[in-house]
């Protein structure tokens, strides 16, 4: 998909970021915004559109967070890619993990390189959270963990943890304030398109 046209949105976490690639080149915009994502999402693609002069009946694919994740996120993602699909009739939808994506950016950002073990957190609720964590270079994903169970589990084997969410400091990063390995990412729209070119 090297030579083709994309459009990617994410909308999973507060950070409303869109990329677009085209014509060989990649533009990104991003924002964060706790309560407005899905204004600001179609304001942003707005503004990469007209600022880099992109024909969008020229664009191949368009990519979304698939989740898990907050299930109003991913319907308003699917419902911008549908309604951009009915105008634009060459559009094709790819819907894309966010563990994947998260495991793309950490590839990507070099000094995260030399880290060989970690978990990706996902924050879920109050009590429950999504884990993942890297096995032979496959994800392995385990959904809706209680938070004391990962608690427990993180300090005893004492790997990195990568969590998505903000609000996530209240429940899981407090907790392990101690920890000097901790790192606190985003998916980004710009790294399903680095996926999927992969």
């Amino acid at each position: 998909m090297k030579n083709k046209n994309i459009l990617s949105i994410d909308i999973s976490t507060e950070l409303c970021s869109v990329a677009i690639q085209y014509k060989k080149k990649i533009f990104t915009k991003k924002k964060i915004n706790i309560k407005n994502n899905n204004q600001d999402i179609l304001l942003l693609i707005k503004k990469t559109i007209k600022k880099n002069n992109i024909n969008l009946n020229k664009i191949n694919y368009f990519l979304i967070n698939n989740g898990p994740g907050s299930i109003i996120s991913k319907n308003i993602s699917l419902n911008i890619a549908q309604t951009f699909s009915l105008r634009y009739k060459n559009l094709k939808l790819i819907k894309i993990n966010i563990f994947n994506i998260i495991k793309q950016k950490i590839y990507e950002t070099k000094k995260y390189i030399k880290i060989k073990k970690y978990y990706i957190i996902i924050y879920n609720s109050i009590k429950n959270i999504h884990i993942c964590y890297i096995k032979n270079n496959n994800l392995i994903y385990k959904i809706n963990i209680p938070v004391n169970k990962v608690i427990k589990k993180i300090y005893k084997t004492k790997k990195i943890i990568i969590t998505n969410k903000l609000q996530s400091k209240k429940n899981i990063l407090n907790l392990l304030i101690k920890k000097i390995n901790i790192k606190v990412i985003y998916p980004e729209a710009k790294y399903m398109i680095h996926f999927i070119k992969n």
